[in-house]
C-alpha cells in the first residue's frame, strides 16, 4: 500500500522522533552459521504474556531477508559503554569486524553480546510489512542482564546516557 505523504509532515514527524530518546540494540541472526547483525533503535516490548517483543527493520537492510527465515532473533541492549558497536554494526563497511571479540557465536543461535545492558532471545513468530519498514514479533525464550543499569540511548541525533 503506497501512502502519499506531504514531505511538510514527514519533516515534521522526522523532528518529533528525534525527541524521543530510545535504547540502542544490535539485532542478531545466524544463517547458516554466519553471524548477522544490524544496529535498531526500533524495539519495543510488545506484552507480558506471552513475554513478547517487536523490532521494525528497513526492509533495504541487508540483515532484512534473512530475519524472515530464521526460527529466532536476539536483541543485544547495548550499554553506555558500548557506541562503537552501535556504530560499527550500522556501517555495512566494517561488516568483517562486527563478531570479532566479546560475542558468544556458535550453532544457529543467535549471536549474544557478553556484557550487554540485556540480551534476549526470541522465537519470531510473525512480521508484517508497513511502509519502509517490517515488524518483527518474537516470543521471549531467554533473557540475560548486566547488573549496572545505563542503557545506551540515541536522542536528537547523538548517542547518549541516561544518566
Amino acid at each position: 500500500m503506497m501512502y502519499d505523504t506531504d514531505p511538510g509532515l514527514t519533516d515534521d514527524f522526522r523532528q518529533a522522533m528525534r525527541r524521543v530518546a530510545s535504547t540502542v540494540n544490535v539485532i542478531t541472526i545466524c544463517v547458516n552459521g554466519e553471524p548477522m547483525g544490524i544496529t535498531a533503535t526500533a524495539m519495543s516490548s510488545l506484552a507480558m504474556d506471552p513475554p513478547s517483543l517487536l523490532v521494525c527493520i528497513n526492509q533495504a537492510a541487508a540483515l532484512h531477508g534473512s530475519l524472515q527465515d530464521v526460527s529466532h532473533f536476539g536483541v543485544n541492549v547495548l550499554h553506555r559503554d558500548q557506541e562503537h558497536l552501535a556504530r560499527m554494526f550500522a556501517d555495512r563497511s566494517q561488516h568483517h569486524l562486527r563478531f570479532a571479540s566479546g560475542w558468544e557465536v556458535g550453532g544457529d543461535r543467535p549471536p549474544r553480546l557478553a556484557d550487554a545492558q540485556a540480551f534476549l532471545t526470541c522465537r519470531r513468530i510473525d512480521h508484517h510489512q508497513f511502509g519502509t519498514h517490517s515488524i518483527f514479533i518474537g516470543v521471549v525464550e531467554e533473557v540475560r542482564v548486566r547488573d549496572e543499569v545505563d542503557p545506551l540511548i540515541y536522542l536528537n541525533g547523538a548517542y547518549g546516557s541516561a544518566r
